[in-house]
């Protein structure tokens, strides 16, 4: 679905979740500093930057910007909250209301219970040896999607499909 400059986009709880199952992404990242920084995003084609603007004015946070562009890929923009206090404030209470109830729902799962553990802890204190590796555990099950091919890469899909669409036109 790709939307124009100024069109109207009824973005309701239901459309996140649907949209999110699609085109979402939880990510935990273990950073060189072993602290653990918590992202979730949605990426969608240039042409759908103004759908990824309703989603930030819906969510009241985060940030839309455009994802540098790969040799061979097509731009795309992306719908990005890194913040904790947002991560933990506004979007994992959203997903706990309104539930997902596909693949994705596992690896919010583990984004929730990830976002338990460190929160409010890495600013007084460093991840015990323990911690750090319960997560790094934790995360190997995040975004697999059953099998599906490159799901352990996030955004995989989006390329090849972009790749796809870029040498054949037509479909």
């Amino acid at each position: 679905m790709e939307i124009t400059e100024g069109e109207n986009v009824m973005i309701t709880p239901n459309y996140i979740v649907g949209f999110t199952e699609g085109e979402g992404c939880f990510l935990v990242c273990l950073r060189k500093d072993n602290r653990i920084e918590l992202r979730f995003f949605i990426a969608q084609a240039i042409g759908n930057k103004p759908l990824l603007e309703e989603v930030r004015r819906f969510f009241g946070v985060g940030s839309v910007y455009q994802k540098s562009n790969v040799e061979g890929k097509l731009s795309a923009y992306v719908f990005e909250v890194a913040k904790r206090d947002e991560i933990y404030e506004v979007i994992i209470p959203f997903f706990r209301k309104y539930r997902l109830r596909g693949i994705k729902a596992k690896s919010f799962s583990v984004f929730e219970e990830i976002g338990i553990i460190i929160k409010g802890r890495q600013d007084k204190r460093k991840l015990t040896s323990e911690e750090l590796n319960y997560i790094t555990n934790l995360r190997l099950g995040m975004n697999k999607h059953y099998g599906s091919p490159g799901a352990e890469k996030p955004l995989a899909g989006w390329e090849r499909a972009t790749t796809l669409m870029k040498h054949n036109p037509s479909s």
